[in-house]
């Protein structure tokens, strides 16, 4: 088989499963390729460049295990982006934002224990907007998870801090997220609109929950709302990623903002 810097670690175990234990044996990173629910979350999302960079080592180590299995080369470059230096400072963007405002997302003991963190990552990828950032903290550079949301628009720096902890940082650069102009309505307003939705009101208060239980538990309760009903939430944020989640739903949303971290949200079903 062929093998180049952007083949699938997956591709090269399938094609001759002795590669497992080559790799494995190149240095300690690897060694979770020996246990099988590990190789099913790290092989299929990282390729032969990204396990280089992930272990620490040169392709060449690669070539050198992998040649003797009757794997070839192909010569391709390393895509720049990728060469850059884990020792760089921090962007303004982050050393300017507040420590609340930095969502955190520890998947350590995930991987330890074989559990594919990828739903949860995504979950609180969710809730980040142009005012917040989500601190991921992992045993290795998820260069995939950065190469996808890349594409989705979001901006990534990675801390190294050591060879089994690296914090990965994840914002919206330039957030293409609907204004919320439209939806924020004086006081009186809103008060209005629930008064006349009086006797056919839900209430619902999420902001004990942890994300992305608020989502969850709003999208729960408008799957058995009738329509004329409304459905009151008590949360801690504009759910700004929740927005296009109504939209598809035929929702309609009025936002009043308590204080800091307390705002009302009226969500009915539009005719």
């Amino acid at each position: 088989m062929e093998i180049a810097t952007n083949t699938k670690i997956s591709a090269i175990l399938k094609a001759n499963p002795a590669s497992i234990e080559a790799i494995a044996s190149i240095n300690r990173h690897f060694e979770k390729l020996r246990n099988p629910l590990l190789r099913k979350i790290l092989a299929s999302r990282v390729t032969f460049a990204d396990a280089a960079r992930i272990g620490g080592c040169t392709e060449e180590e690669f070539y050198k295990r992998l040649e003797p299995l009757g794997f070839t080369r192909k010569l391709t470059q390393i895509n720049a982006a990728q060469k850059q230096s884990t020792a760089a400072e921090k962007p303004v963007y982050l050393r300017q934002m507040a420590p609340q405002s930095i969502l955190t997302l520890d998947v350590c003991e995930d991987i330890a224990t074989g559990n594919d963190p990828f739903l949860n990552i995504m979950a609180a990828v969710e809730q980040v907007n142009n005012t917040n950032a989500l601190l991921l903290i992992n045993t290795f550079e998820p260069t995939p998870l950065i190469s996808i949301l890349q594409k989705k628009g979001y901006t990534s720096f990675v801390e190294v801090l050591s060879p089994e902890l690296v914090h990965t940082y994840l914002w919206l650069e330039n957030a293409s997220i609907k204004p919320l102009a439209d939806t924020k309505l004086a006081t009186n307003d809103f008060d209005v609109m629930v008064n006349d939705y009086e006797g056919r009101l839900r209430y619902l208060d999420v902001r004990h929950l942890e994300m992305p239980q608020p989502m969850i538990a709003i999208l729960g309760e408008l799957e058995t709302l009738p329509a004329g009903e409304a459905l009151h939430v008590t949360h801690r944020k504009v759910p700004q990623f929740l927005l296009p989640k109504l939209q598809e739903r035929g929702c309609g949303i009025a936002i009043k903002e308590i204080g800091p971290h307390e705002v009302d949200l009226l969500i009915y079903k539009e005719n």
